[in-house]
């Protein structure tokens, strides 16, 4: 029970104006009230009958219960007469308008006084306990009084009185649900509190401008830390507001005014407020920033603040308006507390795909080796490496340009931002002297690169050699890098020049090219493919100089036991045919060159056979020669060789050096041209051998180790294949004698272990040979000779390894791969 309403209201209340359902209303507010022991309440009840009768809480009854102008003019009673409405409200008996109007003016006028300690908290949270019932009531206390606050709120002449309001406000959520409208028909519309037209209309009379202006006020007020209005009025904002904004680029500047100041001055932000988007998904205090032709430190701040997913087209300007700010004053931005904290941010917290192509040249300005700054060189450097060239893999990104997603290219680059072409080497010389450690050479090379296809129409023949040159000189700059930085750009250069030097002839420039393998061995196969590419080339015709750069490589193949000018295999392999048709082409006398050519070749057939026994990949080169030889000899016009060199070609083939017993063809070419220049000479040591050998009883016994058994075996294993000859009887004795033939081949000065150890290890794979085969036991043998002559030896491991190999591709039966590592396996024991 409230004292100030018993002893102030009560006594004065007079009922004889009233009728019966009226004096029913007053006896059910004594009740609510628990003042039932009165004398007003008893002599109501014996004076009015109101049995059967509704209560009716009307204009009249509500001003006898809430209108006391005396009360209110006392500001402690009148705290204390508004506390004690609540049982009322609660029940929902509501004052009137007048009623309703001299509550406000009382709290108008008593602001001051209710912020005081002299007011209890209980009886502040009675108070506003009762404004958040009349706000949401369905009475025309509703909108007065949620008027009344709203008003306040807004008016920041009386700042504290303001910000009272907005924290009791805050606290118990009075404008966060619903108001009510008593329209002139009497009936009642009720709104949430949302910033529509609506609102508009009984906020701030019907005029958007109105209230845009106040909101944008009071936006900035405020304390540091401290819930405010801005906090109070988020859950009001809607896309109509955002409409609003989008029809008139004047007030979001504006607003864009007042949301800096709030997150400057109050250290707090309104991202809700400047990302408001349209039903559309518009975003209008966004996209505008893009048409601010100039930017402030502000708008990067507002920029960086952007929801994430707003649609990269809404944003294209606004990037573009951010490089424009970038370049500013000669880049002085860049010293900001803007850039530090914002500017940074928007570069490196987004994907490449946002930014615009505009970025690159900016880039390359900040940058550039002879006018670049040193700090904003290493910040600028750090972040487009990030976006730009890591992890690329050889791969330009897609950026915007032209308001779209665009796959930018290295020839795009070249003809629309570089635009240097004019003045190429003027251009590449200040990116020469840095080399590939800065990012925008780096970039560079990936430019080159990716239009590497096309350069030959980009630039004409003097351009394409100043490119070349700066990408050789690149290219070297890249053995003072890192690992890392080598691996991925040095064969980009690589690719890069072989598309430049396709056209043949300059043999130079394609040996600079070739030599870059020496760098890194990441470019060996590349380096090595171009210049096969031009040296071994069967789409261009053969002349004198190539065929001359083939014999002098081969020098370089020997030495390197196979490792440098690899492309001399294919000539050996391959080319022995295409050679001597172009010579049987020429009508001039070429014997002089061939007599050259061929001493050289025999001259390195000679090193192989004397050393195959040390190094097994000089038996390999031997073997190749005498490929070359064969189909060179075989195919080239007898005519074409002169007497001397015949000469020398026939009793190099009679030497044990030769070893070329075997080599039926090449006897026979080599004979062919023997008796073309010197008719009727006798048979020779070498045919008489072979066709000893071929005759040979295969059953013979065996009683030691010698040459022509060793020979006879030899054949055999080079040649069953062709004459279906899988003679065990003609292996076993060697297999039984095994160490006694270890002992004759340390004797032995033709390097015929080699090719012995050469043609067992191919026994190994065929696959006719295989276990569970019909010629299983002639592969057993094979395999036990080949372990018995391999294993210890140097070459031991690099057999191991290939076996390995072959076993692990698949290429096998099951048998046979087992049978192969069982191999792999005995070597190593």
């Amino acid at each position: 029970m409230s004292a100030i309403f018993k002893e102030k209201i009560v006594p004065k209340l007079e009922m004889s104006s009233l009728d019966a359902s009226e004096v029913k209303a007053i006896l059910q507010v004594l009740e609510l009230m628990n003042i039932t022991d009165t004398d007003v309440y008893q002599n109501t009840i014996n004076n009015y009958n109101t049995e059967g009768v509704k209560a009716d809480f009307t204009e009249k009854v509500a001003q006898l219960i809430y209108f006391h102008p005396a009360i209110f003019a006392n500001e402690k009673e009148g705290l204390a007469l508004i506390a004690s409405w609540i049982p009322l409200l609660e029940k929902g008996f509501y004052p009137d308008e007048k009623s309703t109007n001299k509550l406000l003016e009382f709290l108008y006028f008593n602001l001051s006084y209710l912020q005081t300690d002299a007011v209890s908290e209980d009886l502040k949270t009675q108070f506003f306990k009762v404004l958040k019932m009349l706000v949401e009531s369905e009475s025309k206390a509703s909108l007065c009084v949620a008027r009344f606050l709203v008003h306040r709120i807004f008016d920041i002449r009386d700042v504290l009185s303001s910000d009272f309001l907005i924290q009791y406000c805050i606290r118990y959520q009075i404008l966060n649900e619903t108001y009510s409208v008593v329209n002139a028909d009497k009936t009642i519309a009720t709104f949430p509190f949302k910033i529509d037209n609506a609102f508009v209309e009984h906020f701030f009379d019907n005029n958007w401008y109105k209230f845009i202006s106040e909101f944008h006020k009071i936006l900035p007020v405020g304390r540091v830390y401290v819930k405010g209005a801005y906090d109070l009025m988020l859950p009001w904002f809607s896309t109509e507001l955002a409409a609003f904004y989008y029809n008139d680029l004047q007030l979001i500047y504006e607003a864009h005014k007042a949301i800096k100041e709030r997150i400057i001055y109050l250290e707090v932000n309104s991202l809700e407020l400047l990302n408001l988007k349209t039903t559309e998904g518009f975003h209008p205090l966004i996209a505008a920033l893009g048409p601010r032709m100039l930017w402030d430190s502000g708008d990067v701040l507002l920029f960086n603040n952007r929801d994430k997913n707003i649609p990269q087209e809404q944003l294209d300007v606004c990037y573009l308006r951010f490089v424009d700010w970038l370049n500013a004053d000669g880049g002085s931005n860049f010293y900001t507390e803007a850039f530090k904290d914002y500017g940074k941010l928007i570069l490196t917290e987004n994907r490449v795909e946002a930014l615009p192509l505009q970025f690159i040249p900016f880039w390359f300005d900040r940058c550039h080796p002879k006018t670049g700054v040193k700090n904003q060189t290493e910040t600028f450097n750090t972040i487009f490496s990030d976006l730009l060239i890591k992890d690329r893999k050889g791969q330009f990104p897609v950026m915007r340009y032209d308001h779209k997603d665009f796959q930018m290219t290295g020839s795009f680059l070249i003809q629309n931002v570089y635009q240097n072409k004019d003045n190429l080497k003027g251009f590449l010389q200040d990116f020469i002297k840095e080399g590939i450690k800065i990012p925008l050479n780096q970039f560079l090379i990936l430019t080159f690169y990716d239009a590497r296809e096309e350069l030959l129409t980009l630039y004409y023949a003097e351009q394409q050699e100043v490119l070349q040159l700066y990408l050789i000189e690149i290219a070297y700059s890249t053995r003072d890098v890192s690992d890392d930085i080598r691996k991925e750009n040095l064969p980009f250069i690589v690719e890069t020049l072989a598309n430049l030097c396709v056209e043949p002839g300059n043999f130079t420039r394609v040996n600079e090219i070739w030599a870059l393998k020496d760098i890194d061995a990441c470019v060996t196969d590349l380096c090595n493919n171009f210049a096969k590419g031009h040296y071994v080339n069967e789409a261009r015709p053969l002349n004198l100089n190539i065929i001359q750069a083939w014999f002098n490589y081969l020098g370089d193949f020997y030495y390197s036991s196979r490792q440098e000018a690899v492309w001399i295999s294919d000539v050996l392999d391959t080319l022995g045919v295409r050679t001597a048709n172009y010579f049987n082409s020429r009508e001039d006398d070429v014997s002089y060159f061939l007599d050259r050519a061929i001493n050289r070749i025999i001259t390195f057939h000679r090193k192989c056979k004397l050393k195959e026994k040390d190094n097994g990949m000089l038996g390999y080169i031997s073997m190749q020669i005498d490929t070359y030889l064969t189909d060179f000899l075989k195919t080239l016009n007898k005519e074409k060789l002169n007497t001397n060199t015949v000469k020398y070609l026939t009793d190099y083939s009679r030497s044990v050096i030769a070893c070329f017993t075997y080599q039926e063809e090449l006897l026979a070419a080599i004979d062919g041209f023997y008796h073309f220049h010197f008719k009727g000479e006798p048979q020779t040591e070498i045919e008489s051998i072979a066709a000893e050998l071929q005759t040979i009883n295969v059953e013979m016994e065996v009683k030691e180790i010698n040459q022509k058994y060793v020979d006879a075996v030899l054949y055999n294993l080079e040649n069953y294949k062709e004459n279906g000859s899988f003679d065990t009887k003609l292996l076993e004795p060697l297999d039984e004698k095994i160490e006694e033939f270890k002992v004759w081949l340390t004797n032995d000065k033709t390097g015929i272990e080699a090719k012995f150890i050469q043609a067992l290890y191919m026994t190994l794979l065929d696959t006719n040979l295989a276990p569970k085969t019909e010629q299983e036991t002639y592969g057993i043998l094979c395999r036990s000779l080949f372990v018995h002559l391999v294993k210890g030896t140097k070459m031991a491991p690099s057999y191991g390894m290939g076996l390995k190999s072959m076993a692990k591709s698949g290429a096998y039966s099951e048998d046979l791969t087992k049978a192969l590592l069982e191999v792999v396996d005995h070597l190593k024991a």
